[in-house]
């Protein structure tokens, strides 16, 4: 990321700081935009293949991009679905850098040996890895969903590109950190575990039972152990600290009138048909807001139906804002 861009990031990020701190309007500094819900893969925990496929044009894409810079929005992330299912992605991530944004994709990587030049304008590219071959199998679907993969981690590196893997924290992955982080240690990524999301429009399935809370909490204290230790782990300290507490792992959201959510004022989720949400979590929860049509910041009508959850990237960017010395400290070494 070059200089101008981590001083955009930071100005938009500090201008909607103060809002949130203020309760003024809502002035979003990142944004997570959805190019697809088709998918290759079937996981057990995501339904995003199965909700409506319907995708924007490029230049819908580039309107729906360029509305997006005027509300304030420095970030954008690229997920799905499968985002690499478009043929166009390249052209989607050209459009946002042209705009001085700083773009992370989220791919499963199984299709980047048919087109390995698609990702090269983004800045961070994130990735699923629940495992070794048997575990991330179970979780993702079969057996393509490892297949190529591995290689993938290692060529994007080459490239000298920031990569990091999303483990989601099942009964096929709950015993793999070790696996993980010593693969991470030899082939030079990072690893981000995050909670089985569950209740919502883009997510299925339900936590097993035969892990108890007792034993998650347990697993989350092993994690922030082993960051304590100098593992690549860029899950943040506050986040492992946060989850080792969390009651029950069968409820990702609740509401609490005491507590404040900065989902809608710091950042928002977007489907593939620009229909725009305070979060991923939300979407079937709360009125969307389209944003081919509307302004985020005047037409959302403020209000979320959970305030406190710990679903992991929006646990990640709430915490972004409710302890924003610490966590704007460790992001920065997290993303230098």
């Amino acid at each position: 990321m070059r200089w101008s861009e981590q001083a955009a990031v930071g100005y938009a990020f500090g201008t909607s700081l103060l809002s949130y701190l203020v309760d003024g309007p809502p002035r979003p500094f990142s944004a997570t935009f959805a190019v697809t819900n088709r998918c290759n893969l079937r996981c057990s925990y995501c339904n995003c293949p199965y909700i409506d496929p319907t995708d924007l044009p490029l230049a819908t894409v580039g309107t729906l991009i360029d509305r997006l810079h005027d509300m304030g929005i420095r970030r954008l992330g690229l997920a799905g679905g499968e985002p690499m299912l478009r043929k166009d992605l390249a052209d989607i991530i050209a459009l946002a850098k042209a705009r001085g944004m700083f773009v992370s994709v989220n791919s499963n990587l199984t299709l980047y040996r048919r087109r390995p030049d698609a990702l090269e304008g983004a800045d961070v590219i994130y990735t699923s890895l629940d495992g070794d071959e048997e575990a991330h199998e179970a979780a993702r679907g079969g057996e393509k969903a490892y297949a190529g993969v591995p290689e993938a981690i290692r060529d994007l590196i080459a490239r000298g590109k920031e990569l990091i893997a999303i483990c989601v924290v099942t009964e096929h992955s709950f015993a793999q950190s070790e696996y993980l982080l010593a693969q991470a240690e030899e082939v030079g990524f990072r690893v981000h575990f995050q909670p089985q999301c569950v209740d919502t429009e883009n997510t299925r399935g339900t936590v097993p039972e035969s892990i108890t809370n007792q034993q998650f909490r347990a697993f989350w204290r092993s994690i922030l152990d082993q960051k304590k230790r100098g593992r690549p782990i860029i899950s943040s300290t506050p986040y492992l600290q946060f989850l080792s507490q969390w009651s029950d792992f069968s409820i990702s959201a609740f509401y609490d009138a005491a507590a404040s959510c900065p989902a809608g004022r710091g950042y928002f989720y977007i489907d593939p048909q620009a229909n725009a949400y305070p979060c991923t979590w939300t979407k079937g929860k709360t009125p969307p807001v389209n944003l081919l049509r509307d302004d985020w910041r005047t037409a959302w009508g403020r209000e979320t139906p959970c305030t406190v959850c710990s679903v992991g990237p929006m646990l990640e960017f709430n915490l972004l804002f409710q302890r924003p010395l610490s966590a704007a400290l460790e992001a920065a070494r997290n993303y230098r």
